[in-house]
């Protein structure tokens, strides 16, 4: 539930409209083209296909093309990223195809993937490379199944023959590279490839375990090495992000000083080798997903990214202006990062009584602000409530919430239907933001503190409380 006025929200939220407007709007503008193309399916009866395209993490839908009197769909679109494009029907995908740098051209395939390109080499052998793979894999799958059959006479005889075409296939992918080194194929093959390991992180044939932190580092610096920053069209395919998301998920810690580093080191790469599209999608991608997320310790990645990223020399299409409303917002977060001491909160509740949050001795206390009339509020409380009941004394913790709610009689009518066993305060989010510079925007909104009211954890969600304690209480 909001908290705020409507129209002091509704101007936040244009803000943050014109901000991501601005920030997203030259990125698409970088390697974008016309394309004129003709496509002819064999063996379809339906009256259109729909063309989509790839960039970074999302799938677009480029237009919905209705069946033409000879039989063929024809594409006419202006600013399509280079790249992957997929035809399909419905939910179904038939085959895929490149925006590449022939504008015009036709594509004609049937069911059994016989091709016929005209106008577009890249991608006369994108479909050569891709039945390659299909017929090896397909091989593959057929001589695991005929393998199964102990009993098989020719067991020896099928072997050879996958050896001799794996062979063949290799010989061919090779050729391909060296003949095609600037066709997109090669270039996602280079661009993937994993860091070398050097050998004196070896010990044998394995890695040395005492030195693993050491080569965590080696890895993370290198990982981008083979990654052509100059080619647009890598992030018009499905590859690129979840080469970034290892980078970011997997091969850097968890927090926000971490990750705000590793994206500076993307950043200040990519700028050195002519990647701007690059520099600008992980900036814009990782700003949008910390920011306001409903999930722990989003906050302090964000405010990570603001610290080390954010600025007029690292990202300098990002205006003054931008970079001093994300550095005001993550001044605002920074005071209720995970390990900081939480504002020391007193009121009276219902009755008059007067509480103290840090009175509070127990090993765990959950701060949580809620509203009389938020419905949002309602959804799932019985989870935070059996907790409470079961477990309370069993973890040692206890629940310190305040009620924000503007309207007196709901908050009474709420006590007396629906009495809460732990602490109630009554207050008001314009008291909160002067008197503790705490600005709740939105109900339910709980803090996770331990014993010397440090921040734990921070979630909208009742029943990550209850998994966060759970988690800890597991290790000890």
């Amino acid at each position: 539930m909001k908290v705020k006025s409507k129209f002091k929200q509704n101007t936040i939220n244009i803000i943050k409209i014109l901000f991501l407007f601005f920030i997203l709007s030259p990125i698409n503008l970088l390697s974008q083209q016309s394309y004129d193309i003709t496509f002819k399916i064999r063996d379809i009866y339906d009256s259109t296909i729909i063309i989509k395209s790839y960039f970074g993490k999302d799938i677009i839908v480029i237009d919905t093309l209705r069946k033409n009197k000879d039989n063929s769909f024809h594409l006419v679109k202006d600013n399509i990223n280079k790249g992957i494009g997929i035809v399909g029907v419905g939910k179904y995908e038939i085959f895929t195809f490149l925006f590449d740098k022939s504008n015009k051209f036709e594509i004609e395939m049937d069911g059994d993937w016989n091709y016929l390109v005209k106008g577009c080499m890249d991608n006369d052998l994108y479909f050569e490379f891709q039945k390659a793979n299909t017929n090896i894999r397909k091989l593959e799958k057929n001589l695991k199944k005929e393998l199964k059959d102990n009993n098989i006479a020719n067991k020896d005889s099928l072997e050879n023959i996958y050896r001799e075409e794996s062979k063949s296939f290799i010989n061919f992918q090779n050729q391909f590279y060296k003949n095609y080194p600037n066709h997109l194929m090669t270039k996602l093959v280079t661009a993937f490839e994993d860091p070398k390991i050097p050998e004196h992180f070896l010990k044998g044939k394995e890695l040395d375990t005492l030195q693993l932190k050491e080569f965590v580092y080696y890895y993370r610096k290198h990982y981008w090495d083979k990654f052509d920053f100059s080619d647009p069209r890598l992030l018009g395919t499905p590859y690129f992000f979840k080469k970034l998301k290892t980078y970011i998920s997997e091969i850097t810690l968890q927090k926000g000083d971490s990750i705000g580093e590793s994206i500076k080191d993307f950043v200040l790469l990519a700028s050195k080798n002519n990647g701007e599209i690059y520099e600008k999608y992980i900036v814009d991608h990782y700003l949008k997903s910390y920011r306001n997320v409903p999930f722990s310790y989003s906050e302090e990645k964000f405010v990570g990214i603001v610290d080390r990223v954010i600025n007029s020399q690292t990202t300098p299409w990002i205006s003054i202006s931008e970079i001093e409303t994300l550095r005001i917002e993550s001044d605002k977060l920074r005071p209720l990062l995970p390990n900081k001491i939480f504002k020391n909160i007193e009121g009276k509740d219902f009755e008059g009584k007067t509480y103290d949050l840090y009175d509070l001795k127990n090993k765990y206390i959950i701060v949580y602000f809620w509203s009389a009339g938020c419905e949002s509020c309602k959804m799932n409380l019985e989870v935070l409530e059996k907790f409470y009941r079961d477990f309370k004394k069993v973890y040692d913790f206890e629940i310190f919430s305040i009620d924000l709610d503007d309207n007196m009689d709901k908050s009474l009518s709420f006590r007396k239907n629906h009495p809460f066993d732990w602490i109630v305060l009554k207050d008001s989010p314009e008291n909160l933001k002067e008197k503790y510079n705490l600005d709740i925007e939105m109900t339910p909104d709980l803090y996770l503190l331990d014993r010397d009211k440090k921040i734990i954890n921070h979630t909208p969600i009742y029943n990550q409380i209850e998994e966060t304690i759970r988690r800890i209480e597991k290790k000890e």
